[in-house]
C-alpha cells in the first residue's frame, strides 16, 4: 500500500471540514503549495516513487489535490521528485505550476506536469502533455518554451508555443554533445 495514503486522508478531510466564508473567490495569490511522494517496493525490494501528491492550499481553508505519475525509480538514487516551481508557463503573467515527476534518463532529463491558472475557474488546470517537455527552458520574449535532453552525445531540442490555449509543439531539432569542454 502507498505510504502517503493516510496523510492524503487527513488533509481531504480536513478541507471538507472547512467551511470557506459566503461568497468568497479564490484568487491566485491566496494559494500555497505541498508535496507528498508516494512510494512503493519493487520486485527486487526496492522502494520507489509511483505517484506524486500535490495540495493547492486556499489560505482561507479549501484544499485539493492534484495527482501525477511517475516513473517507478529508486527514491534513494534519483532526486526532485515533488519538487514545485511557480512558472508562468502561459505567459500572462500570472505564476502557474510546476511539479518535478522525476528524471527520464541516466543524463537527468527531468519531465514535469504543468498546471495553469484558470482565472474563470478559479483554479489550476493541467496543460496536456506537457510532461513531454524535459527541462523546460521559458523564454517570455519568444513565448515559447523549449525542451532539451541528452541520449549519449546526441541531444534533442523541442520547441512549444501556446495557440489557442493550446501548448503545439513547433520545431524539433538535434545536435551533438561536446564532449571536449
Amino acid at each position: 500500500m502507498k505510504n502517503c495514503l493516510s496523510i492524503t486522508a487527513w488533509l481531504m478531510a480536513l478541507a471538507l471540514n472547512v467551511h470557506a466564508a459566503g461568497s468568497y473567490t479564490p484568487q491566485r495569490s491566496d494559494f500555497s503549495f505541498k508535496s507528498q511522494i508516494c512510494t512503493s517496493i519493487d520486485d527486487d525490494g526496492n522502494l520507489v516513487v509511483d505517484s506524486i501528491i500535490t495540495f493547492v492550499i486556499d489560505k482561507n481553508g479549501p484544499v485539493y489535490a492534484i495527482t501525477s505519475e511517475t516513473l517507478p525509480l529508486d527514491v534513494n538514487f534519483w532526486t526532485g521528485f515533488g519538487d514545485i516551481a511557480e512558472e508562468d508557463i502561459n505567459f500572462d503573467g500570472i505564476p502557474d505550476l510546476q511539479i518535478c515527476l522525476g528524471p527520464t534518463n541516466a543524463y537527468g532529463g527531468f519531465t514535469y506536469d504543468g498546471y495553469v491558472w484558470d482565472d474563470k475557474l478559479h483554479r489550476f488546470t493541467l496543460v496536456e502533455n506537457f510532461y513531454n517537455i524535459m527541462d523546460p527552458y521559458y523564454d517570455s520574449s519568444s513565448r515559447r518554451i523549449t525542451g532539451r535532453y541528452r541520449v549519449d552525445n546526441d541531444l534533442y531540442f523541442s520547441v512549444y508555443q501556446w495557440r489557442d490555449n493550446k501548448l503545439v509543439l513547433i520545431e524539433e531539432s538535434t545536435g551533438r554533445y561536446d564532449t571536449d569542454n
